[in-house]
C-alpha cells in the first residue's frame, strides 16, 4: 500500500477500530491480526502486515497453538483495552494506533515502508518492544529510545497550486515520474497515473517539458488530487488477461481505491470497500483457515474463480473491439491519405525548421480560423509524445508525427495483429482458471475425510522472475529467459524503476523497483552483485564482472535507423553507470513463513538481512542437483528442529530455480 492508499483506507478503519475494545492479538508470520469488539456493532478483524497493507478482513484464521514472543507481549498490553484513535503519520506510510485510556495510553506503530516494522511504545513514547531492532543513520529504532519518526519526503500534495507546481520541476533534469516522486510525497504509480490523466507520456524528461504539456500535467495533477479529496470510490481488483508461466501465479496484478486510468485497458473487479479488495487481492493460504470455515472459504474460492473467469472473457472482448478499432484506424487513414500526409509533414517540417509546439498550434488554430481542410482535421495535439489526435470520418485517430501516413497505418493493422494474439493467450489463462475451477469442485463433492492437508501457498507476482528483497528494502527482480526478459523491461519497468545489466552475454536483464525515495548505492550494488552472478559469469567461473545502471528512458525497443534488433534485445541511449569488479556470490536461505518454507537466494548482504537460515555458494564442479541436495541438507540442520520438516518439504525443483545455470559450490554456512 502507499500512503495514498492508507490515507484513503483511514475512514473505514476508524469507523471499525475508534471506540473497539481488543479482544485477542494473533501473529501469521509479519501478518497481525487485531481481534476488535465494537459494543454494538460486534466483532471485526484488522490485519497490518506492516511493510505490505493494513486494512479489514472477513477471512477466520485459526490461531497458532503458541504465539510467538512479540504477539505475546502485545497480548499482554493491549488485550481488553480500548482504541483511542488510528491516525496516519503526515502522509507517510505510518499507522499509529493509540490503546488504552486518558490517563495512561500505549502506541501501536506500524511501519508500512521498507521491510516494514511493528513497534510498541510505552505512555513515554519511548520503544517497549519491536519486531525488527536496527540503527540508522537518521534515527534507532532500540528497546528503550525514544522513537523518532523518519525524515518527511516532498512537498505538502494539498497546497500546491499552478506557480508552485512549475516550481516543483524546476532544475530537474529526470524524466516526469522520477521529479514527481522525488519532489512529492507521492509513490511513482501514483505519478504514473497523474501522467495518464494529463496524456503526457512518464518518460518525457522535464527538461524538454513545452507550455501545453506543462499546462496538460497541472490538468492532471488537479485531476488526481481532487479524486483523492473524493475518497474512495469503486475500489478494485485489477486482472491481467495474458498468461502467466506458473498456472499456480495469481491473476490479479493489482488493486486501487479509485478507477486509474492506467488500467482503463484492462479487466478489473469492484468492491464495496477497500478493505474487501485488498482482502480479496492478497487472499488467505488454507494452512491460515478455521477448519470449520474451510468449506465455506472453498464455495468463496469457487465464486471468486467463476469471477476471474468471467473478468478474463470480458477482457477477451475488450481485446476483441480494441482490434477491430485499430483495424479501422488503418483504413480511416488510407481513406483520408493525402490530407493525413499532409498534416503530418506540415508539422514535422515546422518542427524540423524550428519552430516551437506552441507557435505549431497557434498556427493550426489560424488555419482552422480559414477554413483550410488540413488544419481543420486536426483535433489536439499532444508535444510530450509526438502525436495529433485528428478527426476521420468523427472518429478520433492518433498519428505519430515521427511516422510517414502509411507507416501509422501499418502500425494500427500491426497493433490490431497484437492484440488479436493476445485473445490467444487470455484464452489460455480462461482455460488454467476453468480447470483450477473444476479441481475445487471435485474436491467440494468428495466426502471429507479428517486428514492433515498439503499446506499450498499463494505466491507473489514477482516469484515467476528471478527475485531478492535489498537490505534496503527494495524489490529487484530479474529474467530467466528471452521472454521473462522482455516481459521485464516492457511491462514491468515504470519510470521511477532503475535499469541494470551485467556487461556480459547472456546475462538477465534486472530491475530495481522504485515506488518512492531513490534506493542507496548498497541496493544498486546488491542489484548489479544479482546480475553478474545469474550471467554467463557463473557458469564460466569468474569471480566477479561488470555491470552498469541506467534510467527507464534510456532503455529503448526501436533500435538506429537502418538497423535491426534481435527478439528481446534493447538499445541502451545515453551515458551509463558503470560499476567494476562486482563480485560473483550467492547466498541460499529460507524464509520461514508459518507452515512453508520459501526458499531465496540473492546477494549475502541482503539475504542475512531477511534470514539467519543461509548458506552462501559461488560457482563450482559440484552438479547443480547434488548442490541442491547438499544446500537443503544443511539448511535443516540450521533451521529449529521443529522447522526441520518445513525445509524438507521443499520440492528440490524450488531450490533449483533460485541458482543460476551450471555447478556450483558450497563455502560455508551462516
Amino acid at each position: 500500500m502507499s500512503n495514498i492508499d492508507i490515507r484513503l483506507m483511514l475512514p473505514e478503519l476508524r469507523e471499525a477500530a475508534e471506540g473497539a475494545v481488543i479482544k485477542n492479538v494473533y501473529q501469521y508470520g509479519d501478518i497481525f491480526v487485531l481481534k476488535l469488539y465494537q459494543p454494538g456493532g460486534g466483532t471485526t478483524n484488522l490485519l497490518i502486515h506492516p511493510g505490505t497493507r493494513a486494512h479489514l478482513t472477513e477471512y477466520a484464521r485459526k490461531a497458532p497453538r503458541q504465539p510467538p514472543h512479540f504477539c505475546a507481549v502485545l497480548r499482554k498490553y493491549l488485550r481488553e483495552k480500548r482504541v483511542l484513535s488510528i491516525k496516519q503519520h503526515d502522509l507517510d506510510r505510518i499507522l499509529i494506533i493509540e490503546i488504552g485510556s486518558e490517563d495512561e495510553s500505549y502506541k501501536l506503530v506500524a511501519e508500512m515502508f521498507g521491510m516494514g516494522n511493528m513497534l510498541l511504545l510505552d505512555p513515554k513514547d519511548t520503544i517497549f518492544v519491536a519486531m525488527r531492532y536496527k540503527r540508522m543513520k537518521d534515527r534507532d529504532v532500540i528497546p528503550k529510545a525514544q522513537y523518532v519518526f523518519p525524515p518527511l519526503r516532498g512537498e505538502d500534495l494539498f497546497s500546491i497550486e499552478d506557480e508552485s507546481f512549475e516550481k516543483l520541476l524546476a532544475d530537474s533534469n529526470a524524466n516526469i515520474v522520477r521529479t514527481l516522486a522525488s519532489r512529492l510525497n507521492l509513490d511513482s504509480l501514483s505519478c504514473e497515473e497523474i501522467c495518464a490523466l494529463s496524456s503526457v507520456a512518464p518518460k518525457v524528461m522535464v527538461p524538454d517539458i513545452d507550455s501545453q504539456t506543462l499546462s496538460d500535467l497541472k490538468g492532471g495533477f488537479t485531476e488526481f488530487i481532487e479524486k483523492l479529496k473524493a475518497g474512495v470510490s469503486q475500489p478494485s481488483v485489477i486482472l491481467d488477461v495474458e498468461p502467466s508461466d506458473e498456472g499456480d501465479t495469481s491473476d490479479y496484478i493489482a488493486f486501487s481505491p479509485f478507477p486509474f486510468k492506467l488500467y482503463n485497458d484492462l479487466p478489473s473487479e469492484s468492491f464495496d470497500t477497500f478493505s474487501q479488495a485488498l482482502d480479496e487481492f492478497y487472499g488467505v493460504s488454507d494452512s491460515e483457515l478455521e477448519d470449520e470455515e474451510l468449506q465455506s472459504e472453498q464455495t468463496k474460492e469457487q465464486k471468486r474463480l467463476q469471477r476471474i473467469i468471467d473478468k478474463q472473457e470480458e477482457g477477451i472482448e475488450n481485446l476483441r473491439t480494441k482490434a477491430e478499432e485499430l483495424r479501422v484506424f488503418g483504413e480511416l487513414i488510407y481513406s483520408h491519405f493525402a490530407v493525413t500526409q499532409e498534416v503530418l509533414e506540415t508539422v514535422t517540417n515546422a518542427r524540423t525548421n524550428g519552430h516551437s509546439w506552441d507557435e505549431i498550434i497557434r498556427r493550426i488554430d489560424e488555419g482552422k480560423a480559414k477554413g483550410i481542410p488540413s488544419a481543420m482535421i486536426i483535433d489536439r495535439i499532444i508535444p510530450s509524445q509526438g502525436q495529433i489526435v485528428a478527426i476521420l470520418n468523427d472518429s478520433k485517430v492518433t498519428l505519430d508525427i515521427r511516422l510517414t501516413a502509411q507507416d501509422n497505418a501499418s502500425r494500427a493493422y500491426d497493433q490490431a495483429k497484437k492484440s488479436e494474439a493476445k485473445i490467444k493467450g487470455a484464452q489460455t489463462q480462461i482455460e488454467r482458471t476453468k480447470a483450477k475451477l473444476e479441481k475445487l469442485e471435485v474436491s467440494i463433492a468428495e466426502p471429507t475425510i479428517k486428514q492433515v492437508r498439503v499446506k499450498t501457498r499463494k505466491k507473489r507476482w514477482y516469484e515467476k522472475f528471478r527475485w531478492f528483497i535489498s537490505s534496503e528494502g527494495y524489490l529487484i527482480i530479474g529474467g530467466r529467459d528471452i521472454k521473462s526478459n522482455e516481459d521485464i523491461a516492457k511491462r514491468q519497468m515504470s519510470a521511477n524503476d532503475i535499469f541494470l545489466h551485467a556487461s556480459i552475454h547472456g546475462a538477465p536483464y534486472t530491475l530495481i523497483k522504485v515506488t518512492d525515495d531513490a534506493p542507496g548505492q548498497q541496493t544498486i550494488d546488491e542489484a548489479a552483485q544479482f546480475a553478474v552472478t545469474f550471467s554467463r559469469a557463473w557458469q564460466d567461473g569468474l569471480s566477479g564482472g561488470d555491470a552498469y545502471w541506467v534510467n527507464p528512458e534510456q532503455v529503448s525497443f526501436s533500435p538506429p535507423s537502418g538497423e535491426s534488433l534481435p527478439a528481446g534485445s534493447v538499445m541502451i541511449y545515453g551515458t551509463k553507470n558503470l560499476l567494476r569488479k562486482v563480485p560473483v556470490e550467492l547466498a541460499v536461505g529460507v524464509l520461514l513463513e508459518e507452515d512453508y518454507a520459501i526458499p531465496i537466494s540473492g546477494p549475502p548482504t541482503a539475504i542475512e538481512v531477511q534470514t539467519e537460515y543461509f548458506v552462501r555458494v559461488i560457482p563450482g564442479d559440484e552438479k547443480k542437483g547434488q548442490a541442491v541436495k547438499t544446500i537443503q541438507a544443511i539448511l535443516k540442520k540450521l533451521v529449529l528442529e521443529e522447522q526441520s520438516h518445513l525445509v524438507s518439504q521443499i520440492p528440490q525443483e524450488d531450490l533449483m530455480r533460485v541458482l543460476p545455470a551450471g555447478g556450483a559450490k558450497v563455502v560455508n554456512q551462516s
